[in-house]
C-alpha cells in the first residue's frame, strides 16, 4: 500500500505494550499501531486533537486493518473476481483516510486523530485458513479482555495504547475528547472496555457487537456472498470452519483450563442440554448482559450507540437486542437500531459494519469535539 508508506499523515507505529509482556501464549508484546493524522497536523503545531480509537473485528490484525487510505484497496482481492462480484461492494460508503480528509475539507467534522491498534493474538486459525480479503493466514482475536489464558488485552487498550498515543501525538489527553468505536469482536471489546474501565471515554459506538453466548453455540454461519462465489456446499463448509474457529478461540479466552465445547450436548432443536457447568459459568461471566446487570454505574457519562443488521449472518441481531434490553433495564441512555440495508445483503455482518462505520465515527465525533 504505497500511499500508506508515502503520506506522512498515514502512519504505522510500533511500540512495546507492557500489559502484554510475558503473556501465557507468548504473543508479541511489541505491537504495530495504525494512525491517521488530520491535514493540518504538521501545519498548526500548537493545536491538539480529540482521538477516535477503533477496535477491529475477529479477522483484523496489524496486517489486515479495517480502515485504510482507500477502501478500494482493502476489498480489491474480491472485487477483482469480476464485475458481478465487484457490484456487490459499495466502497464509496466505507470509511477511509481519504473519506476523513473529505469530511474535513467540507467542514463536516472538526479535525481528529484516528487510531487502530492490533487486537489479534498472533495465533493462527485452528486450520491455518487464509483470510479471503488479505490473503494472510487468519489470526485468532483477543476479544479485548484481560484473561489469565491469553494476557491482558483490556489493559493493553486502556493503559498502553492511550498512554502511547497521548505521549507520541498532540492529543487532548482527557476523557471528554476521547471515543471508542468497535466492530464485531471490536464492538464487544468497546463495550467491555468501557464497562471495565469507566472514565476513559466520552462516547462509544458498537457495530454488530460479537457477544457470543450459550444461545449462539449451535448457530450455523452462512454468508450469502459465499454461495455466489463457492456454491452452497462449499459455502456451508466454509461457514462452519470460520464459526468453529471463533468458538474455539472463545473457549481459549474464557475457559482454557476447563474447556466448554468438548462437553456440550445439544437437543435436536439446538439447545444445550448437557455441558460442564463450571466451564459454562466461565463463559457466562463474560456475557455483556451479565456485566451490565452487575455493574455499579454502567456507561456513566458515556454517549452510547449500538446497531446491527437484522440479517446479520452470525445471529448477532438477537444478541444486540438483548444488550439493548439489559441497558434499558439499568436505565442507561443509548441509541439502538436493528436496521436493514439491502446493499449489505451479500454479507450483512461485514458489509453492514463497513457501511455503518462512517456514521459511528461521526456519532462519536459529535460528542468529543
Amino acid at each position: 500500500m504505497a500511499e500508506l508508506e508515502n503520506n506522512p499523515r498515514y502512519l504505522v507505529g510500533k511500540f512495546f505494550a507492557k500489559s502484554l509482556e510475558k503473556n501465557p501464549l507468548g504473543s508479541p508484546a511489541e505491537r504495530h499501531i495504525h494512525i491517521y493524522l488530520p491535514p493540518d497536523y504538521f501545519k498548526d503545531l500548537k493545536r491538539s486533537y480529540p482521538v477516535i480509537y477503533f477496535l477491529h473485528g475477529y479477522l483484523g490484525s496489524h496486517q489486515n486493518i479495517t480502515v485504510g487510505p482507500n477502501a478500494e484497496d482493502k476489498w480489491k482481492p474480491l472485487t477483482s473476481l469480476g464485475p458481478e462480484i465487484a457490484a456487490m461492494f459499495h466502497t464509496e460508503r466505507m470509511a477511509s483516510y481519504h473519506m476523513f480528509d473529505q469530511w474535513l475539507q467540507a467542514g463536516e467534522v472538526k479535525p481528529f486523530i484516528f487510531v487502530q491498534p492490533d487486537g489479534s493474538l498472533h495465533r493462527p486459525h485452528m486450520l491455518n485458513v487464509k483470510n479471503m480479503v488479505s490473503g494472510e493466514i487468519s489470526l485468532k482475536g483477543s476479544f479485548y479482555i484481560d484473561s489469565p489464558y491469553i494476557g491482558n488485552y483490556e489493559s493493553y487498550i486502556a493503559n498502553d495504547i492511550i498512554k502511547y498515543v497521548d505521549h507520541s501525538y498532540r492529543t487532548i489527553p482527557e476523557a471528554a475528547h476521547r471515543a471508542l468505536v468497535g466492530s464485531s469482536m471490536g464492538g464487544y471489546g468497546a463495550l467491555s472496555v468501557c464497562l471495565g474501565r469507566p472514565g476513559l471515554f466520552a462516547a462509544v459506538a458498537a457495530l454488530s457487537p460479537g457477544n457470543f453466548t450459550q444461545d449462539t453455540l449451535s448457530w450455523k454461519l452462512r454468508v450469502p456472498m459465499l454461495h455466489n462465489l463457492l456454491g452452497e456446499e462449499a459455502a456451508a463448509e466454509t461457514g462452519d470452519i470460520a464459526y468453529n474457529d471463533i468458538l474455539d478461540t472463545m473457549d481459549l479466552v474464557y475457559s482454557n483450563d476447563r474447556r466448554l465445547l468438548p462437553t456440550i450436548k445439544f437437543s435436536p432443536d439446538g439447545k444445550v442440554v448437557e455441558c460442564d457447568r463450571v466451564a459454562l459459568a466461565n463463559w457466562e461471566k463474560r456475557d455483556l448482559n451479565n456485566i451490565i446487570k452487575s455493574a455499579t454505574s454502567p456507561f456513566k457519562d458515556i454517549k452510547l450507540k449500538i446497531d446491527c443488521d437484522r440479517n446479520d449472518e452470525f445471529g448477532l441481531a438477537a444478541e444486540a437486542a438483548k444488550i439493548h434490553t439489559s441497558l434499558r433495564e439499568r436505565g442507561v441512555p443509548h441509541e439502538f437500531e436493528i436496521y436493514y440495508d439491502p446493499e449489505a445483503a451479500p454479507s450483512p455482518h461485514q458489509l453492514g459494519i463497513a457501511y455503518r462505520t462512517p456514521a459511528a465515527i461521526k456519532f462519536c465525533l459529535s460528542h468529543i469535539g
